[in-house]
């Protein structure tokens, strides 16, 4: 299916916080993902963002809030081509002792042999799960793998949690 079509199956089937009944979910769609950024910060972006379009810059706007929500203290950035404002923005944001590391998985076909190293309170952000066949099978594979517990698909971004004492749950959000 064409990648815009794939966009608007997701739009319609997703929902927004108020379809989610987890505690956790409600949260962070609530506080973190559906907040509106101020002027200043649109106006901030880096030049190679700002010139890719307005797609672009919610979701990097999106990551840079997720990523000033959840602090952590390592990053792996696993992608196939490299881009320098991502890369500046896992940097800039890198804490201490806060014993989680961020995963930005940008790529085609992972091994899924690295879930082993991944700790409860790690995060793995997907870049474009649905953009090719590929892409959306892999994203199936982390969905669906035992150590995952909860996904949440904003079709442009996929976002992996490994929370123990939560039941396993895949949310379709609207974004």
């Amino acid at each position: 299916m064409n990648y815009h079509l794939k966009y608007w199956h997701h739009y319609f089937i997703s929902h927004s916080r108020h379809g989610t009944h987890s505690p956790f979910v409600y949260k962070l769609v609530d506080e973190v993902i559906y907040r509106k950024e101020d002027a200043r910060a649109i106006g901030n972006l880096p030049a190679a963002i700002r010139a890719k379009g307005k797609a672009e810059n919610k979701k990097y706007l999106l990551l840079e809030r997720l990523l000033k929500a959840f602090a952590y203290d390592q990053f792996a950035y696993l992608t196939e081509k490299n881009s320098i404002s991502y890369v500046n923005l896992l940097k800039n944001n890198l804490g201490n002792h806060s014993s989680r590391k961020i995963y930005y998985i940008d790529q085609t076909n992972l091994d899924l042999n690295f879930l082993e190293t991944v700790g409860e309170r790690d995060m793995l952000i997907v870049n474009e799960p649905h953009l090719s066949v590929e892409r959306e099978n892999y994203w199936n594979k982390l969905k669906h793998d035992d150590r995952v517990v909860v996904t949440i698909d904003l079709y442009r971004i996929g976002l992996v949690f490994f929370r123990a004492g939560q039941r396993k749950e895949n949310f379709l959000i609207r974004f």
